[in-house]
């Protein structure tokens, strides 16, 4: 299966940019040094709590402690993760403290790079992107977050999807799912492949092996009341980041506490309403190239509408961004200006690369929301627009 682009649409790099720095190995090299600069960083600041965090919770587990209440001694903040993934953490967690840091980091943007390598575009678009995504790959990494792993995984389940690999696909799924949970939602792109019945077997065996996972440690009684905790916490007003569009809005229009959550009930119920539309479009028109749009709003739609977001979760919605920005039939006017909108916005105005004044606006109105939303809404048009001449390929 191809997928739908633009030509030409790597011509500008062909033309300005010298061809050593379209190397996959140059690109690669260049991506782990940044890595090693942001590991040396929180070695010298000894700002590395959510590696803590990880680290500690499978401690935690072995020791048959609470996984979800907080430990000031230990680490601030809670840990927010799928009673599983202490597990899959443990050959990091089982390493002296810095040298399980520095294979953290460095598995992360291993598997975020393996998965621009594997996305369906020619190899001049795979360069632009991996450019494009450096920074904001680069604020991720600074956090010791999960989310390359988890852009990556919901990335390659379409991969696998389109190469008829069920078992990698539900693989991959499963393990957005044991991360964070709502990733497996990529999952939902088997409807538009073949061996449906295949990747809904595996997903079960997946689902059943790793949601066992914590019994080589705990009882049964244990591994519930692990799973108990972790609904109540998520669904808590307890995690809050206000870093998503629902945040934004908030600031934007001056909203009272009492008008909050009823404002927010009523945005997410458009936003499940928008991300239907998406799907019956889909199934009705059986379009070519749709799963790489929906992976792409599937990608911003868990950040934009999640009110646990913050900044480092913006790494899925700007690959998504990516994604859709050389999936949709867009002229190349539009594209480049959707691009350097999300690069400015999302990924340059919250550091200390802008100005103080507009990194404090950025931080203080959450406008990463904004150019992803934007994005959103450009496919959610495309796909109900879709006409079979839309459609030129990614040849380039």
């Amino acid at each position: 299966m191809t997928i739908p682009a633009v030509p030409d649409a790597g011509s500008f790099w062909r033309k300005k940019i010298p061809g050593w720095l379209r190397q996959p190995a140059v690109i690669a090299a260049i991506y782990f040094v940044a890595t090693i600069i942001l590991y040396i960083q929180a070695i010298v600041t000894g700002r590395y709590n959510n590696f803590i965090i990880f680290r500690t919770s499978f401690y935690h587990l072995v020791h048959k402690l609470p996984l979800y209440q907080l430990y000031p001694a230990e680490y601030y903040d809670y840990f927010l993760y799928h009673p599983s993934f202490p597990v899959l953490f443990a050959p990091f967690a089982l390493l002296p403290k810095e040298v399980g840091l520095l294979g953290w980091m460095l598995a992360s943007t291993a598997i975020f790079l393996y998965m621009i390598r594997k996305l369906p575009f020619a190899d001049t678009i795979k360069c632009m992107v991996a450019w494009f995504l450096l920074i904001e790959l680069s604020n991720a990494i600074q956090s010791e977050q999960t989310n390359p792993a988890m852009a990556s995984f919901m990335v390659l389940t379409v991969v696998s999807l389109q190469r008829q690999q069920s078992m990698r696909a539900a693989l991959f799924a499963a393990l957005c799912f044991f991360i964070k949970g709502y990733g497996a939602i990529t999952g939902l792109a088997f409807l538009f492949f073949p061996r449906k019945g295949a990747f809904i077997g595996w997903g079960l065996v997946w689902t059943i092996v790793g949601s066992a996972l914590p019994l080589l440690f705990i009882s049964p009684q244990l591994l519930w009341q692990h799973y108990v905790d972790w609904f109540q916490l998520l669904t808590s007003t307890t995690i809050k980041e206000d870093g998503s569009l629902l945040g934004m809005l908030h600031v934007m229009l001056g909203l009272k506490t009492s008008a909050i959550e009823l404002f927010d009930k009523i945005a997410l119920l458009v936003a499940v309403a928008m991300l239907l539309h998406a799907l019956i479009c889909g199934l009705v028109k059986r379009m070519q190239g749709y799963p790489w749009m929906l992976l792409a709003y599937l990608l911003i739609w868990i950040v934009v509408f999640n009110q646990s977001t913050e900044s480092p979760t913006y790494v899925m919605a700007v690959t998504g961004v990516a994604i859709g920005c050389y999936t949709m039939p867009l002229s190349p006017g539009w594209r480049k200006g959707l691009l350097w909108f999300t690069l400015v916005v999302v990924s340059l105005s919250p550091t200390d690369l802008m100005p103080r004044f507009i990194n404090q606006y950025a931080i203080a109105w959450h406008i990463k929301a904004l150019p992803c939303t934007v994005v959103l809404l450009f496919l959610q048009a495309r796909i109900g627009v879709w006409r079979k001449s839309n459609v030129t390929f990614c040849n380039k």
